[in-house]
């Protein structure tokens, strides 16, 4: 098995307990106010509205070993979607868990897109979630087997310049390679360039966030930025007089990104590129949103068409289809891969579960117990191995991820019911695309050109 540098440092164990409201003798108007602790003991992590799944007798040990098959010359490149977590998962003994990480820990190279931020300045927290966890949580970020990350999305900013300046510094010292946030636009708009030993292909990572407004557009390019593809809205009518809004993408900004994919392509053979796509809101009044909007996959296919090799999609929260354009593969959304996106040690649990609109919300259903469409919590790990630069598998290992209990947001290997159920789910997206994927049992194989 490779062990990156910096996966052998001790890392920061993370426990949490149940925890009263004031500790016991705090005095109130002291010199320093006494911490804000919540009671956990209705948090999401703890209580229960259906049995666990119990896991089947299955040797993924020799399951994994058969699928990890390289030759001489072979860089494998593993990616998974939206990372939200801030508990140390890397120990985890049981092998669902330790097996699915053990396919991105011996990757080359691990992808990842970071929904959350590495820093000290819980005060600067902007928006109402709270996705934080320490500097030197990014030494869990190499343990679990990730060495590459896209940071243009939605959350990068949360805790302003000083925030998104100490995760750049944090993923620096742990030697994880990042793209599409900087201090400066032209930072945030750079190539991050890895390579792996005794192979001389360098494989470079772009990234940019489509929100669906141009709210995280750089305002000032001297100052914290990130790399963006922004929607506008034109009014068209119709011969018959009637005037109908319809959005698209900046061309603009569509060709900056092009522009970005040439000049990567002169300096890496294999130019990655990931697109954080929200094209609307969450709001469970749209539904579940796996399919990618027409003018929206234009700039997926608009990256092939300037040089990529590879565009990877994130965002959504549930996973899109796959699509080979040009013999270049587009995964138009991982999906999630860790999902701790409730902080009730740090926001009361019963305020997130009242005013998130993204949770399901049954008519006569406690509030405690409102959970996300099951659709939130399943994804796959996308292993793609290369030889000379040219993709020569791509593999497809579903998931399932935990939505209650102490587990929750940690993704495992699934049941052969749940397993195949993704599969399918990929199959039926891709169709539109017409691309095969071809299930191998627990893992499926899309078929290339």
């Amino acid at each position: 098995m490779r062990m990156r540098r910096g996966m052998r440092r001790d890392l920061i164990a993370a426990g949490a307990g149940l925890l009263l409201l004031l500790p016991p003798g705090a005095a109130r108007g002291a010199e320093a106010p006494a911490k804000l602790i919540f009671d956990q003991s209705r948090s999401v992590q703890n209580r229960r509205i259906r049995p666990a799944e119990p896991p089947e007798k299955v040797d993924w040990p020799g399951r994994v070993t058969s699928l990890l098959r390289e030759e001489p010359g072979d860089v494998v490149v593993t990616a998974v979607g939206d990372m939200i977590f801030n508990e140390q998962i890397s120990k985890l003994k049981t092998p669902e868990h330790q097996q699915l990480l053990r396919i991105l820990q011996e990757a080359d190279i691990g992808y990842g897109n970071l929904e959350f931020s590495l820093n000290s300045h819980p005060e600067a927290q902007r928006p109402f979630y709270n996705f934080r966890a320490d500097p030197e949580f990014a030494w869990e970020l190499a343990a679990i087997g990730i060495n590459l990350v896209s940071m243009a999305n939605n959350h990068a900013l949360d805790f302003g310049p000083e925030g998104l300046r100490d995760c750049l510094k944090a993923l620096d010292r742990a030697q994880i390679t990042h793209a599409g946030a900087g201090m400066t636009l032209a930072d945030a708009k750079a190539v991050g360039s890895t390579g792996v030993q005794a192979v001389k292909t360098k494989f470079g990572l772009l990234s940019y966030v489509r929100y669906w407004t141009s709210k995280y557009r750089c305002a000032d390019p001297s100052g914290a930025c990130l790399a963006t593809v922004n929607p506008a809205v034109i009014l068209v009518a119709d011969k018959e007089g009637k005037v109908e809004p319809v959005e698209g993408l900046v061309e603009g900004d569509v060709k900056a990104m092009e522009d970005d994919v040439v000049v990567a392509k002169r300096h890496q053979e294999v130019v990655m590129v990931s697109l954080h796509d929200h094209d609307r809101s969450h709001h469970r009044a749209f539904g579940i949103q796996d399919t990618t909007p027409a003018n929206d996959e234009v700039m997926f296919r608009r990256a092939v068409d300037a040089g990529a090799d590879l565009v990877l999609g994130t965002g959504p929260h549930v996973v899109r289809g796959i699509e080979l354009y040009k013999g270049k593969p587009i995964l138009y959304s991982l999906s999630n891969f860790i999902y701790q996106y409730r902080t009730p040690d740090r926001i009361p649990v019963d305020l997130i579960h009242q005013r998130d609109t993204e949770v399901d919300r049954p008519t006569n259903v406690s509030v405690w117990d409102r959970r996300d469409p099951r659709r939130i919590f399943e994804g796959f790990v996308a292993r793609m191995t290369y030889r000379d630069a040219s993709l020569k598998r791509l593999e497809l290992i579903p998931f399932s991820i935990d939505d209650e209990g102490p587990l929750y947001g940690v993704p495992r290997l699934p049941t052969a019911a749940r397993a195949k159920e993704i599969i399918g789910i990929l199959t039926k997206l891709s169709e539109p695309y017409k691309t095969t994927i071809v299930d191998r049992g627990w893992y499926a194989e899309v078929k290339l050109p």
